[in-house]
């Protein structure tokens, strides 16, 4: 009997392993938060939240304003780990507004990765640091 109970045990443990491993997921799928800006003392929060289906990269881009842009469209280069994201959302009078976002994505093998680079809003053109959380 006891070695019964010691055989399920393991074969729980096993089947339980792939699943504790597959938590982490895909490198960039979670809420990365930072800020982007024009200047170093001109900077401005951003969250964005970033998903990944098969083979798709999407998400939500919120620069801290009052909307957010869904990411339509989302590249990830894995040979050198550069991102570009590209989402719409709305300015103040209700008109389009584009935002663009190219990086690189530092500390791949930690938890808190860093996602750096470059972003446009609209015209306005700067740099941006964000960590997943």
């Amino acid at each position: 009997m006891r070695n019964k109970l010691f055989y399920v045990v393991g074969i729980l443990a096993l089947l339980m392993t792939p699943a504790a491993v597959a938590q982490q997921g895909h490198p960039l799928v979670g809420v990365w938060s930072g800020d982007w800006g024009p200047s170093a003392t001109e900077r401005h929060p951003v969250v964005v939240e970033m998903t990944w289906h098969d083979t798709t990269l999407g998400g939500m881009i919120n620069p801290g304003e009052t909307d957010a842009a869904q990411i339509k469209v989302g590249t990830l280069n894995s040979t050198n780990w550069t991102v570009h994201l590209e989402g719409e959302g709305k300015d103040e009078k209700g008109g389009p507004l584009k935002t663009v976002i190219d990086g690189t994505v530092e500390n791949l093998g930690s938890a808190k990765r860093v996602l750096t680079g470059t972003w446009m809003r609209g015209t306005v053109k700067g740099t941006f640091k964000i960590t997943r959380e």
